[in-house]
C-alpha cells in the first residue's frame, strides 16, 4: 500500500489526465484540494466521478493541515489557464511554486505542459536545489512533453507529425473544450484584444486562416460534452468542427507520469 503525499500543480488544460488518474487508481487514497479560483471545472469533475476530497485553504497548505502521513495523500493545487501565454511568467510561476510547496510533499507531479519552453526540463532544475522529486509528462523514449497536446498525442515529436498532418487548425482536446472561452481568451493570438467581443476574435481567427477545428479525443472526460461544446466553439468562431484519426490520441504520457510519481512514494504492506 501507498503511503506518502503527492502535491500535484495542474493546469486546467490537463484537468482531465489528473481526473482520470485518480478515477482508475483503486488505491485508497485521500485528496486535498487547494482553495484557488481555477478549481471550479475540477471539483466539478471529482464530484462527477465520486472522488471525495476536502478542501483546504493555502495558508494551511503551507502550515500544515490534518493528514496522515502513514496514508496516500494527494494535494492538487490548480493554477490559472492562461500562464502559457507568456512562456517566461509561466517558467517563473512554476518554479517559484515549486520552491514554495515542495518541502510539503514526498514527492510532485506537474500536471502541466511548458508551453513556450521547448527544451526546458524543470525535472533537473528541481534536483539540483531539492530533495523532494519533481516528475512530468514524458513520452515513451523519456522526453519531456512540451505542451498539453503533446501529451494528448504521446510527445513532442508526434506533435511535430500532427501540424504537418493538420496544417493551421485549432486543436480541441476534450479539457479544451470544457474550457473554451477561457483557452481562447488567453491565447497570444488574441492579446490586446477585448476577448467579450467575439466578433473580433473571429475576424481574428479567419484573417489567421483558421477554418477548422480538430477535435482530438482522447477518451477522457465526457464524450457528449466535448462534443456539445466543441460545436458551440465551431459555432461562436465560424469554425468547422473535425475529428483527428484514430491512432493520434494516447493516454501514455498520462499513465506515466501518475506511475513514475507513485513510484517515488514509501510502500508497506
Amino acid at each position: 500500500m501507498t503511503r506518502g503525499t503527492l502535491g500535484i500543480i495542474a493546469c486546467p488544460m490537463l484537468e482531465d489526465e489528473l481526473i482520470y488518474n485518480l478515477r482508475t487508481d483503486v488505491e485508497e487514497k485521500y485528496i486535498y484540494l487547494v482553495k484557488t479560483d481555477p478549481n471550479v471545472s475540477i471539483k466539478r469533475k471529482l464530484e462527477r466521478y465520486g472522488l471525495p476530497y476536502q478542501l483546504i485553504d493555502e495558508y494551511d497548505l503551507k502550515n500544515g493541515f490534518d493528514q496522515n502521513p502513514k496514508k496516500f495523500n494527494i494535494v492538487i493545487y490548480m493554477n490559472r489557464l492562461g500562464l502559457h501565454a507568456e512562456p517566461k511568467e509561466l517558467r517563473k510561476t512554476v518554479e517559484d511554486q515549486i520552491t514554495m510547496l515542495q518541502s510539503h510533499f514526498d514527492v510532485l507531479a506537474l500536471y502541466y505542459g511548458l508551453c513556450g519552453n521547448a527544451g526546458w526540463d524543470i525535472t533537473k532544475w528541481a534536483a539540483d536545489k531539492f530533495s523532494t522529486p519533481v516528475i512530468v509528462f514524458r513520452d515513451e523514449n523519456d522526453g519531456v512533453c512540451d505542451d498539453c497536446i503533446g501529451v494528448a498525442v504521446g510527445g513532442t515529436k508526434r506533435y511535430y507529425e500532427l501540424n504537418k498532418a493538420h496544417t493551421g487548425q485549432l486543436y480541441l482536446t476534450p479539457a479544451m473544450a470544457t474550457n473554451w472561452n477561457d483557452f481562447l481568451s488567453s491565447s497570444d493570438m488574441f492579446r490586446g484584444t477585448d476577448t467579450t467581443d467575439h466578433s473580433m476574435m473571429r475576424m481574428i481567427l479567419e484573417m489567421c486562416g483558421y477554418q477548422y477545428a480538430l477535435q482530438i479525443d482522447t477518451g477522457l472526460g465526457d464524450k457528449n460534452e466535448f462534443d456539445k461544446l466543441s460545436q458551440d466553439l465551431g459555432k461562436e468562431m465560424n469554425l468547422k468542427i473535425i475529428q483527428a484519426e484514430d491512432g493520434w490520441a494516447t493516454l501514455g504520457p498520462a499513465n506515466r507520469i501518475y506511475a513514475n510519481a507513485k513510484t517515488k512514494l514509501s510502500k508497506k504492506d
